[in-house]
């Protein structure tokens, strides 16, 4: 009966994601204990990968929002939309080259180790934005997304960083990044910044 029911609720959690509903995306998946069991931690990092983002037409929410936000702390001036458009595609594209990855335009487990980077208390710019951002979309939630990383971003981060059994360092490591991206909850609204971000589009589209 419990085999039954621990297929049915993976059935479910990959049906949401597929949809864009999961907090953790079940195709990256391995065979690790599930959340819990055997004193596994709330959450087993290490079962999953990072998430894959490539071109579409869609609002990828935070994930694409973090995206383009790093390529902007490397040096490619992209708005932070959400949106993988061929700007962002043709700017992941370059980021590989220049950085001898293979240059297929898609974001996964090697490009994104190559594109966050670790920030802390006292950092700005938009790769701290791209941490907050992701956090305003976890557990507690909510996280003012500023560019700056202040005292209150430490403690939201720290909160995270206890609650998926990370080392509480209040830093972003690789590992706190892959977590972040990972561990990702339905959006219910966007943080304000985002929204002059679109407006901004639409602006120049018009």
């Amino acid at each position: 009966m419990a085999v039954v029911l621990a297929f049915a609720g993976g059935a479910v959690a990959g049906k949401r994601f597929a949809t864009g509903q999961a907090t953790a995306p079940a195709a990256g998946r391995t065979t690790a204990p599930a959340a819990g069991e055997h004193g596994a931690p709330a959450s087993p990092l290490l079962a999953y990968d990072w998430p894959l983002l490539k071109k579409r037409d869609e609002d990828q929410f935070a994930r694409a929002r973090a995206l383009q936000l790093l390529l902007r702390q490397h040096g490619y001036p992209l708005r932070a939309d959400g949106i993988f458009g061929n700007r962002t595609r043709d700017a992941v594209m370059a980021f590989q080259l220049r950085h001898h990855l293979p240059v297929d335009g898609k974001v996964g487990r090697d490009t994104w180790p190559r594109l966050v980077i670790e920030v802390g208390p006292g950092d700005k710019g938009p790769a701290v934005q791209a941490l907050q951002d992701l956090l305003y979309h976890t557990e507690p939630g909510r996280t003012e997304v500023t560019g700056e990383f202040t005292t209150a971003t430490m403690k939201d981060l720290r909160f995270f960083q206890c609650r998926h059994g990370l080392e509480t360092t209040g830093r972003a490591d690789r590992a706190t990044w892959k977590a972040l991206l990972v561990f990702q909850r339905p959006p219910v609204d966007t943080p304000s910044y985002q929204k002059s971000e679109r407006s901004a589009a639409a602006a120049s589209h018009s």
